[in-house]
């Protein structure tokens, strides 16, 4: 069976929601005809949103990149203009999104109020640091990274350390996205503890125009185009936690390409390059995973061919195969780059000649070849911009783009539409047992009627009853508290063990791994580490950021301890769930059956009732771990000098002429300061950094379990209150429709009738559309 063209779908889906919105509309009218009270005018606006969410569909696509292999170029090719900053060393550590939008004219950054208060926050953190520290010093340790030399100046000088949440204008978005990763770099380096990036509960967001994609692609009608910018697996520098800020970007993305560079594929890089693209794979899995080889326009004669390169990436890397060979694209972003910048000037700037234009130059190097410059002067603007939509196909781009939007289509589209199909389905299915229940109950006798509403409102009284008089809920929370207290205190004695390994347990060559890292850290600080219990700096600042470093790979050790065991005790909360809802079904069994029974009698749709308890989320919170640097004072032996004197000795010349002498003089003693560093201390605060962290977690597990238990069962039981209630407000606005004039409980009845049909052939529709849907996901 074909599977569904799904943009075609997609403009069905936005049709029948719109006509169902116009029902929900009509029925509001009909079913509040009798003054009871309505709730098909809040249904109106839901079905208006979820039809929304169709029509401006998220189409998310993240791209990963090693360092170098031309990420940022891709992107700005992409959008037709230089976007993103770039340089040659590591440059993202902060996603981004770019996002395409018709509606704007020109780039403008969004940083959420979140964002601004993070930034806002580690900017005070790092000006602190930087003047405990002093610039000189600081200098020192960001010396790997010479892009940042300036920043701690800038930082330290800076009396506004405002972050404006709105920046418009291409140049000044790339200078405040350069400053904010550079913010976060700086960060890792001086203040690890601090990371800026598991505090963000989102990122920044670029809205630009189409440009080439509206041209080529007109993303516009079926939905918004968003790129995400993410750090690439070797740019994280030494404390930068890139994984999990990465893994969840990944994961809220459709579809994830790779760049790999073509120069690269068979050099000793390739192996590192493999290992990163298997982290991809770990995250995302391979099945939505493209290949973008970049720099293919430096292929020579002998290089791998188009078809070569797709064996190897399939062998090498476990992207695509023989059979489905459009999973990895050739491309050269620099001609994209070039081509797009050049006619997105030419576009903007009609009539322009070609001495103003500020991209020619470029566009000239790659288009017309070593003679660029003599053929330039003879060149005339309509050849030139051929030469640039020439390239632009050249590049492999356009041929990328087209298959990459249909790719995210196929992944995005029907998961949007069908969720909007189910809320839309469940309000049809409301609307049609409302119908359904007044239609019979308006034939129904008096008295019969009157007994079904009363039958109803004993069944209400009961579960109000049994709600209230839950005792199975409390034994469970009970029970549950106390597995989950035992399992905690294992994790808090497994942690600790790891610590003690760390700092005492032996690693091979008679050291163990707290020696192994003083010794890494000897060539960092360049200083002499005497070890021994007390680590001893002749620098205060050495010692600080020796201090710092130690809590950090401590902190890297045992933070995934922790978060393995949470595991176990997300499974045996998973089990107490179980058991619970399992409980409230046996309990409300009886009520609910009643319930179903006078339903079936009466002919009417059944109770959907449904217990869900969600999984707890436990987070440590900022927990700091801290260490003194303790300032001791010692008293060195000042040594000896030489001093020649002169003595008459009447051995020599009978006292009449002095004789020379050496002597040994003491000098006074030397009163030295210099710090230390406790390696049991450490240990102490490593511990109790671990309760801090159980501590925080049994909170979690207290909250969880007095709140979103409880909150969660009240829920159910609102749920089927909510049901029976309605039913038996259907029969009350029944009971009120029979004291109508004859005339007028026709025409209700006549509207009814109506009714019914039409939201029966919209909800077998929207059965239909779900399938087309599934098999979109197949």
């Amino acid at each position: 069976m074909l599977k569904p063209n799904p943009k075609d779908l997609q403009k069905d889906v936005i049709d029948l929601l719109e006509d169902v919105k116009n029902l929900m509309n009509r029925a509001s009218k009909v079913l509040d005809a009798d003054g009871v009270s309505n709730k098909y005018t809040q249904f109106e606006p839901q079905v208006n949103d979820e039809m929304n969410k169709v029509k401006n569909l998220e189409l998310r696509m993240a791209i990963v990149a090693p360092m170098k292999a031309g990420k940022s170029t891709i992107v700005n090719a992409t959008v037709g203009q230089e976007i993103l900053p770039s340089r040659n060393s590591a440059m993202t550590t902060l996603p981004t999104e770019v996002i395409f939008d018709a509606e704007v004219t020109e780039p403008v950054l969004i940083l959420n109020d979140q964002i601004v208060a993070v930034f806002q926050k580690t900017l005070l953190l790092l000006k602190d640091k930087i003047n405990e520290l002093g610039i000189e010093e600081v200098k020192k340790r960001i010396s790997q990274y010479p892009h940042l030399t300036q920043i701690p100046q800038k930082i330290k000088e800076s009396l506004n350390l405002s972050i404006p949440g709105k920046i418009q204008g291409r140049e000044k978005i790339i200078e405040t996205l350069a400053w904010l990763n550079d913010i976060v770099r700086l960060c890792s380096i001086l203040v690890p503890h601090a990371e800026p990036l598991m505090a963000l509960d989102d990122i920044p967001r670029i809205k630009t125009p189409f440009w080439r994609l509206q041209k080529n692609i007109k993303t516009a009608k079926f939905g918004h185009l968003v790129i995400v910018d993410t750090p690439g697996p070797n740019e994280a520098g030494e404390n930068l936690k890139l994984k999990g800020v990465v893994e969840e970007q990944l994961t809220k993305s459709s579809i994830v390409l790779i760049v790999l560079d073509f120069t690269q594929l068979k050099t000793e890089a390739a192996e590192k390059v493999k290992q990163d693209v298997h982290k991809v794979i770990e995250i995302r899995g391979k099945e939505n995973l493209y290949a973008l080889i970049n720099k293919v326009d430096q292929r020579r004669e002998g290089d791998m061919t188009t078809n070569e390169v797709q064996k190897f990436v399939a062998a090498e890397f476990g992207i695509g195969d023989n059979s489905n060979t459009n999973r990895v694209f050739e491309i050269s972003a620099i001609k994209a780059f070039t081509s797009a910048n050049f006619l997105r000037e030419l576009e903007l700037n009609r009539g322009i000649k070609l001495a103003a234009m500020h991209t020619v130059n470029a566009l000239a190097k790659e288009a017309l070849g070593t003679r660029w410059e003599e053929k330039l002067k003879k060149a005339t603007t309509e050849e030139l911009k051929e030469e640039a939509e020439y390239l632009w196909k050249e590049s492999g781009c356009d041929n990328f783009m087209d298959q990459a939007i249909n790719a995210l289509m196929a992944e995005a589209a029907p998961r949007c539409m069908a969720s909007a199909l189910k809320v839309t389905s469940g309000l049809i299915g409301q609307l049609r047992s409302d119908i359904e229940v007044r239609k019979k109950a308006i034939n129904q006798e008096g008295g019969e009627l009157k007994k079904e509403i009363e039958a109803f409102e004993k069944d209400l009284q009961e579960l109000e009853a049994f709600n209230q008089h839950l005792q199975e809920v409390h034994k469970i929370k009970d029970d549950l508290f106390k597995q989950l207290n035992k399992q905690i205190e294992d994790i808090k004695d497994k942690a600790k063990t790891s610590i003690k390994k760390i700092f005492f347990a032996e690693a091979g060559a008679n050291k163990n791994l707290f020696d192994n890292f003083v010794d890494k850290m000897r060539s960092l600080i360049s200083l002499n580490i005497t070890i021994n219990d007390e680590i001893e700096f002749e620098r205060e600042e050495a010692a600080k950021y020796f201090v710092e470093q130690a809590i950090f790979a401590t902190k890297q050790d045992v933070d995934p301890l922790l978060e393995k065991e949470l595991k176990k005790v997300e499974t045996s909360i998973e089990n107490k769930r179980r058991d619970l809802i399992n409980s409230l079904r046996q309990k409300t069994k009886p009520i609910i059956q009643r319930a179903r029974q006078r339903l079936k009698a009466l002919d009417l749709p059944d109770l959907t009732i449904e217990l869900l308890l969600p999984m707890p989320t436990f987070d440590s919170g900022n927990i700091e771990m801290t260490t003194d640097v303790m300032r001791q004072s010692r008293t060195i032996d000042g040594g000896y000098d030489t001093e020649v004197i002169k003595k008459r000795k009447f051995t020599h010349w009978f006292w009449l002429v002095p004789k020379e002498e050496i002597i040994r003089v003491k000098r006074p003693d030397v009163r030295e300061d210099y710090y230390t560093v406790s390696r049991q201390e450490i240990v102490e605060k490593s511990n109790a950094y671990i309760e801090e962290n159980i501590q925080s977690l049994k909170q979690g597990i207290v909250k969880y379990i007095d709140e979103d238990f409880k909150q969660e069962i009240e829920i159910f039981f609102k749920e089927i209150e909510s049901q029976l209630s309605n039913i038996r407000e259907q029969l009350k606005s029944a009971q009120q429709a029979q004291k109508l004039e004859a005339k007028e409980r026709e025409k209700l009845l006549a509207e009814f009738n109506s009714l019914l049909p039409e939201a029966s052939k919209k909800s077998d529709k929207i059965g239909t559309y779900l399938k087309y849907t599934e098999q979109m996901m197949s």
